[in-house]
């Protein structure tokens, strides 16, 4: 009992349980010291650029992308961001960025600066056409785009554009638009060849702010085949205004972010041509909440597409909700829809879709070209209305089905949809992202 005791007091007199809570308390503070110390000393200083890859391409195209700060710590969510942004310039099969001995070093694969384009279109009405184009994303090495050939087939098409995202300012770009189509229309019995000029130009603002206009002039002649409507020319003037936020990452695949806005163009009519404008708006949400081998994403669509006119819309302004653009489950001709023929054709509408894709095959380089193939499923739903009618809830159709994503750099995707309706409609859709 007394070594106890005469230990007790030892214990009291040193005030053990203090003296532990000090240690400790200063014990902690050194070591949290000690790491973040760590963490900021183990964040290299990046203090120069450098750029592997560029063969063709201009160093100054890819500096401008660039909005990490040198010198400066090494930021990842900054080089990140930076990637997407040199990525999205369509003209890198593959980009890579990293720090290393103080430099902020960024590697790209270059796509081919010229390739020739087999030209295919599938009009789901009428058939196939068939052609040959050249394309270059990166002219002189400076993100040009060229694009021109000629299509032969049930839609003959001759084009030819240019566009220059940036040439000068802040994002201050120019394009020129020449097309000369000849084609029929798959529901009424006509022929339309068509002739159309626009020059625009556009700037970005803060990065996510996309603001564009363009004019031109559209030359339409209409022909009818069985004479039941009569041959006709109409002139017109086009102007258009486009404003767009877009915050995706990647903007032929995306993963995350939105892009929302609005299209507003008005066609001028010269002498009897009729006058009449569109305005559509919408929103697409990218969302992808796990990270796994086949990276799924999530995305939700909506548009909204209204018209008007001081007099009538000629029949080519119609609009059909069935076909790869809108409602998959259907067709875009009216009776190959059976019970569901009245709601397709329309002038007015609004548009929803829900879309989950995933990887199938993850995108490899293959000399420059990425290629990769996704996989989806979607539900789509749509309403429209006559320029003298009020949408009504009972004509909403909705679709739903599977399809597939082709990848390819500089030429976007290629897609597959197989789409449903629930009569037991069956119908597939070909799309491109051009």
């Amino acid at each position: 009992m007394y070594l106890v005791l005469k230990w007790l007091a030892a214990v009291n007199k040193f005030n053990l349980y203090s003296n532990f809570r000090t240690l400790f308390r200063q014990g902690s503070f050194f070591i949290s010291t000690f790491l973040v110390w760590s963490i900021i000393t183990a964040s290299e200083s990046v203090s120069n650029i450098k750029i592997i890859g560029n063969n063709h391409t201009k160093s100054s195209i890819i500096l401008r992308e660039v909005y990490h700060p040198i010198p400066e710590k090494f930021d990842t969510l900054l080089s990140q961001q930076d990637r997407n942004r040199i990525y999205n310039l369509n003209i890198f099969s593959k980009v890579e960025i990293y720090s290393k001995d103080s430099t902020y070093t960024i590697i790209v694969n270059e796509s081919p600066p010229y390739y020739p384009i087999p030209l295919m279109d599938y009009n789901e009405a009428k058939g196939w056409s068939y052609g040959l184009g050249i394309k270059t994303d990166n002219f002189r090495g400076q993100n040009e785009s060229i694009i021109g050939g000629a299509m032969l087939g049930e839609d003959p098409v001759y084009f030819l554009y240019y566009s220059n995202p940036w040439v000068w300012g802040d994002h201050i770009g120019i394009t020129i638009d020449l097309l000369n189509v000849h084609s029929e229309h798959h529901v009424y019995d006509s022929l339309i060849y068509k002739k159309e000029l626009y020059v625009g130009s556009g700037f970005q603002y803060h990065n996510y702010h996309n603001i564009s206009g363009s004019i031109g002039l559209a030359q339409r002649s209409i022909e009818s085949v069985s004479k039941i409507i009569p041959s006709y020319q109409f002139n017109h003037f086009i102007s258009q205004f486009s404003y767009a936020y877009d915050s995706r990452d990647i903007k032929v695949d995306p993963t995350m972010g939105n892009l929302s806005g609005i299209d507003f163009s008005s066609n001028w009519g010269s002498r009897t041509a009729p006058n009449y404008s569109l305005i559509e708006l919408f929103s697409q949400f990218y969302f992808s909440p796990i990270k796994s081998k086949i990276s799924p994403t999530f995305s939700y669509t909506i548009k909204s597409l209204f018209q008007f006119t001081d007099s009538y819309l000629p029949y080519y302004q119609h609009k059909y909700l069935g076909g790869e653009d809108y409602v998959r489950g259907y067709s875009p001709t009216p009776d190959d829809n059976v019970k569901f023929e009245k709601y397709i054709e329309v002038d007015q509408l609004i548009y929803q879709s829900i879309q989950t894709q995933f990887t199938i095959f993850p995108r490899i380089d293959k000399s420059g070209i990425e290629m990769g193939l996704d996989g989806l499923f979607f539900l789509d739903i749509g309403v429209g209305s006559d320029l003298k009618s009020q949408f009504k809830l009972e004509n909403t159709i909705y679709g739903f089905g599977f399809g597939f994503r082709l990848f390819m750099s500089g030429f976007g995707y290629i897609g597959f949809d197989f789409g449903f309706n629930p009569s037991g409609g069956f119908h597939t859709h070909l799309s491109d992202s051009n």
